[in-house]
């Protein structure tokens, strides 16, 4: 799942549509939730965060939800509510992605760990990458029925976070990166054909591994 930002963008592109083919046939918006994230992740060598919009259709006095939104540390949070900066030539704090989505609205903040400049090859491949994920949420959530897709974003978030602690429990049980942490509950997930939000709570219950939780 990790990229070598030290590549030549052609190979960087490959590696990166190697992680993106999942987007193409899953169907479980929580999977392409953690796909896009530990991806973009490696992609700009930091930490992604992505919120989900959410709110009434066809209610413009009411305001939109943006979810997650609570327990995130205020240098994301202000890097997901500012504008999208392409400057390569300062040194940033992080990198936002907003791709195109008809389904509804979703950003995704890179956070580095020290301030750099972001390379337009990084930031071409960061935008397809968020691209590709918009299309798949595009694909799977449903369209025409706004509280059913409401509903489908809200339980989405809800199991990443669900998700994310079991992948903190194997990151600090085997000394992991997340993405090979995620990476575990999404094979365990595949091989026994079960859910992965279903694996991540049956090993935060039980403490077993994911692969007999």
């Amino acid at each position: 799942m990790d990229l070598d930002l030290s590549r030549d963008g052609s190979e960087r592109r490959a590696q990166a549509a190697r992680m993106s083919r999942a987007f193409a046939t899953e169907d479980d918006l929580v999977v392409l939730l953690g796909v896009a994230e530990h991806g973009l992740g490696a992609l700009f060598g930091g930490v992604c965060t992505i919120q989900l919009e959410v709110g009434p259709d066809g209610e413009p006095d009411v305001a939109p939800e943006w979810i997650p939104s609570s327990g995130l540390q205020d240098e994301v949070l202000a890097g997901l509510s500012g504008p999208p900066d392409s400057d390569l030539l300062i040194d940033h704090g992080g990198i936002l992605l907003v791709p195109h989505s008809t389904s509804g609205v979703c950003r995704a903040w890179v956070q580095f760990a020290t301030p750099r400049r972001v390379g337009a090859e990084e930031l071409i491949v960061g935008d397809l990458f968020a691209q590709a994920f918009a299309i798949a949420v595009d694909r799977v959530v449903s369209l025409d029925e706004a509280a059913k897709r409401e509903v489908q974003l809200r339980q989405a978030v809800e199991g990443h976070r669900i998700i994310g602690q079991a992948t903190g429990i194997l990151m600090e049980r085997h000394r992991l990166t997340a993405a090979i942490a995620f990476e575990q509950l999404r094979s365990a997930s595949q091989n026994r054909n079960i859910k992965l939000r279903q694996i991540a709570e049956r090993m935060i219950d039980t403490g077993l591994e994911p692969d007999v939780a």
